[in-house]
Parts: structure tokens; sequence; C-alpha cells
């Protein structure tokens, strides 16, 4: 009798182990989903997060770093805003000791928009033919840039934003002017960007860029280029537009309007 209880007894505990050994086995491993080489990419200001999936369930997070605030939103969600900029690490853990490492980057809010095309426009109907082709040929030379040239707006304040682009809302920063091949040569500057609405309900809304670099002060409205020949919702063409009325007027009385138009050939952030 005895040899049968203990029989069963060591069925009991064999089983009981070989079913925790088999649940372990199938536990998936700690993980952060969709997040490429466990590494986040933030913005200064910016928030951001990550999801944590596998593991037993049960999650913590730990980090040492005075660039990031973290919180834990959900059971499984850990969301970060970003202090300051640099190289931050939040090591990821669960009860059963299951751990992964999550590398941030922080670093600013950037533009950068090429050239593809340079352009000026003349209207004034007691001018000359003679006197709107010299003043268009005067307007073109005061373009800081060549085609193929460009620009790169680095935004040194805090952006709001907690998921998407749209939500940015940067004011000022250091801007770098390529006047002949972007990413080569660059001057330095500042510049402020202004957000104007307009309309009733606000629903329409434009801005300008004012950089200041080498004593000089300007600014660019960034809008719709008109002169394109093929334009649609899905594929329209943008220019940064100068308006050089006021400082043509005195040479030349009778301009009613007189702008340069950068026009953008790509713009990526």
């Amino acid at each position: 009798m005895k040899i049968k209880t203990l029989a069963w007894t060591l069925f009991v505990l064999f089983s009981t182990f070989s079913w925790i050994s088999c649940d372990k086995d199938t536990e998936e491993p700690l993980s952060l989903y969709d997040v490429e080489n466990n590494s986040l990419e933030l913005y200064y200001g910016a928030k951001g997060g990550v999801t944590i999936v596998g593991g037993d369930g049960n999650y913590s997070f730990s980090t040492e770093s005075p660039l990031v605030k973290a919180e834990m939103t959900y059971s499984n969600y850990v969301l970060f805003e970003a202090l300051n900029v640099g190289d931050a690490t939040v090591t990821i853990t669960d009860q059963s000791g299951h751990s992964c490492v999550l590398k941030i980057h922080i670093g600013y809010y950037s533009e950068n928009i090429v050239v593809a095309k340079l352009d000026a426009t003349v209207v004034g109907d007691n001018m000359t033919v003679g006197q709107q082709k010299e003043l268009k040929e005067k307007a073109l030379a005061t373009i800081p840039v060549k085609v193929g040239g460009g620009y790169k707006f680095v935004y040194t304040d805090k952006v709001n934003s907690i998921s998407g682009e749209e939500d940015l809302n940067p004011l000022k920063g250091r801007v770098y002017i390529y006047s002949e091949t972007y990413g080569k040569e660059p001057i330095e500057g500042t510049f402020e960007k202004t957000t104007y609405k307009e309309g009733d309900g606000q629903n329409f809304s434009y801005y300008t860029y004012t950089l200041h670099y080498k004593g000089l002060n300007r600014t660019l409205l960034f809008q719709e280029y008109i002169g394109a020949v093929a334009r649609s919702v899905e594929f329209r063409t943008y220019q940064l537009a100068e308006d050089l009325k006021e400082q043509y007027k005195t040479d030349y009385p009778n301009v009613e309007q007189v702008y340069t138009s950068q026009v953008i050939g790509n713009i990526y952030r």
C-alpha cells in the first residue's frame, strides 16, 4: 500500500513539474511591439511610448537618465517625454526575470527643403516690357540658393507632440542655407516660424520663415506654387515666396507686385 501511495505522489509531482515546465516553454519572450532594434527616436519636448508584449505580463521599468520622464500609463505601455537631447536607456522587466533594454535617441525636430526651380513674378500694367524683364532679373539675383541647394531648419525650441507631425508647434531655431548643393558648405543663421490662420472658422493656415543671417533679415512664405503644369490635391507643388515690392518700389514706382519663388522639389523631416 505504501508503495502505491509513494508511486502516486511521485506521479502527481512529476505531472505538476512537467505542466509548469511546459507553460514556461510556451511563454513568449519579453519584447517591444513594432520597435525595430529596441530603439526609439523622440524629438526634444515630444512624447512617445512603447507597448510591451510577451513575458509573464507583470511589467516594470527603470531608468537613471535625466533626459526622459517615464510613466506606465497602462499595464503594458510606457510613455516617455523627452526633456533634453541625447541618448538614454530604459530597462523593462517582468516578475519572472525576463528583461529587454530600450535605447532612446532624442534630437531636435528639423525640416529639410531642397529647391528644384527658381522663378520670379513682376506685375505692373504701367511698366514697359524692358522694365519688367530688368526687374525680374534683379529679383532672381536676390535668391540665396541655386537649384539643388536648399534649407535645413532645426527647431531648438521644444515641440508639442504626442503622436503626429500635425501636432508639432515649433517656433524658432537654427537655419542652414545651402547655396550650391544641399548638405554642403552651409551659411548658418537663425529663424522664426510664424503660423497664420484665415477664414471665419480659421480652417486655413499658412506660415512664414523669417531668416536672420549675415546681417540680413528676410521673410519666406510657404505656399502652393501655381506655376506648376500638373496640379491635383495629391500632387501639389509648393514654394518659398519672398515679397520684394518694398525693396524696389522707389526705383520702379509703377510696380504692383514683385516676388521670387523657390519651388520645392523635396521636403523631408
